[in-house]
């Protein structure tokens, strides 16, 4: 026979039997599928010429390795065709019970289409979500994304991270988590604006939105006083390591936005440096909010932008489904269960520690008083005498040009000799409240000055057009 010209129940050639996917393929798995397709004939052929022998139909099929069945089927075949009923047959159904109907499959393309001109996500759980909105009941969400697919409307994205790589958490409480950033966006008549959201963790309800031409750690205040005054007070709040947010990569002591937060009972987290994955839930809100403006002309104006920001925070909350909530809206899971409250020990605890470095700062003198700001130049008097007595002691001047010594009328001091003498051994008196320090190789005096009782770090008294003071002090 010719293995090219079989007919299959009227599908041409043995190749017919291979479908569009197969043809479309490389000719390696073209070459591979013929291949194995032929091996199969070849073994058709030989289980039936054994049975035409006269072997057993159940020896036959156990000698090739088939079931007893499929050796009745193929014998039938042979019986009714010959060899032209041997080749392999397409095992693909013939009808499909549960196809999509054609004019809901019509429909889902133009709500896909209507949906990335609005600008909203446009995916298969979206659009089975407004299907159930208009009371029609949608099929699975593959078989949407098969419908999507075959019309050309998917944009392949092999490279695309598999969401069972991350780590995912979720508040367990509507106002539990708050997740805050901010994003670029361009202005038709100004170089651009910064546009600062807060975004409820649980029920990812939009709670505020708007455009600065630049921002600033107040600004971000601002915006949190402004979403609590609608909201309430959140317990937690989850943000960058933005300075906007938080002074911890420069500084020690928190700022004032921080400090807000801690009064309030807010305890304040900040995802791990360049791992803004941990900010995923308003990072990949960002996106859906740019989708959404760029499917509108450019603002020439900030007050035009924080206008758009209005309405998209209506559509965000009230009338676009969310794929995580169950295809119900955020603000409908945000009004679904009680609010988590703020920590009310947090913030008395922190009233408590203000008021106590405040009441320091206002007592000069007294044991473990904080540091307190530098006194300009042009501002410093000579301060009280106080009758403190303290022997000689050797100190190494250290890189800042200072020597420290403890338990100077109750405290550490810190004398400043000058940036230019560090590395050298000092000696250091204090006799009845005027230290003086003498370089212990030569002799030189680097300093003859009065006590400041009330300081903790003394001020350098340089001679003429010499300033080597510290900057930091």
């Amino acid at each position: 026979m010719s293995w090219g010209l079989v007919d299959n129940d009227g599908v041409g050639g043995c190749c017919g039997v291979m479908d569009t996917r197969q043809q479309s393929g490389t000719a390696g798995d073209n070459q591979t599928t013929s291949s194995a397709q032929r091996s199969e004939y070849l073994r058709n052929k030989a289980l039936a010429a054994a049975i035409n022998d006269g072997e057993s139909v159940a020896g036959a099929a156990r000698r090739y390795g088939v079931s007893r069945q499929r050796a009745y089927k193929i014998k039938r075949r042979w019986d009714a065709d010959g060899d032209s009923g041997l080749p392999p047959r397409s095992r693909a159904a013939r009808t499909i019970a549960n196809r999509t109907d054609a004019v809901l499959a019509s429909r889902i393309v133009e709500l896909r289409r209507q949906l990335e001109k609005d600008g909203p996500d446009a995916g298969a759980e979206s659009i089975a979500a407004r299907l159930e909105r208009e009371g029609v009941r949608p099929p699975a969400n593959s078989a949407i994304h098969r419908i999507l697919v075959s019309a050309g409307l998917v944009r392949p994205e092999p490279g695309k991270r598999p969401k069972a790589s991350c780590t995912r958490f979720e508040a367990s409480l509507p106002d539990e988590l708050w997740q805050s950033d901010f994003t670029h966006w361009p202005i038709a008549t100004v170089p651009g604006a910064v546009v600062v959201s807060r975004l409820d963790d649980r029920s990812r309800n939009l709670l505020h939105a708007r455009a600065f031409a630049m921002v600033t750690m107040d600004d971000v205040q601002a915006t949190f006083l402004q979403a609590c005054a609608e909201h309430g007070i959140p317990a937690r709040t989850l943000t960058d390591n933005g300075t906007v947010y938080t002074t911890r990569p420069i500084s020690a002591a928190p700022g004032r936005s921080e400090r807000t937060l801690a009064l309030m009972g807010v305890r304040q987290s900040n995802g791990r440096p360049c791992h803004p994955q941990t900010q995923g839930k308003i990072e990949r809100y960002h996106r859906t909010l740019k989708q959404w403006l760029s499917a509108r002309p450019l603002t020439s104006s900030i007050d035009e932008l924080n206008e758009q920001l209005a309405e998209f925070r209506h559509v965000y909350n009230e009338e676009r489904p969310h794929r995580a909530l169950g295809r119900r809206t955020p603000g409908e899971a945000y009004r679904a269960k009680g609010k988590a409250l703020p920590d009310p020990e947090l913030a008395a605890g922190t009233q408590t520690k203000l008021d106590e470095q405040r009441r320091r700062e206002t007592t000069a003198g007294s044991p473990g008083a904080t540091r307190r700001k530098p006194i300009p130049k042009d501002e410093r008097a000579e301060p009280a005498r106080a009758d403190v007595t303290i022997g000689p002691g050797i100190r190494r001047i250290d890189r800042r040009g200072c020597v420290t010594q403890n338990n100077i009328a109750g405290k550490r001091r810190i004398f400043n000799l000058g940036k230019h003498n560090a590395g050298r051994m000092a000696e250091l008196l204090i006799d009845h409240g005027r230290a003086v320090a003498t370089d212990l190789e030569t002799g030189e005096i680097l300093a003859d000055q009065t006590l400041d009782a009330t300081r903790e770090y003394q001020y350098h008294k340089p001679a003429n057009d010499v300033n080597d003071a510290p900057r930091q002090m």
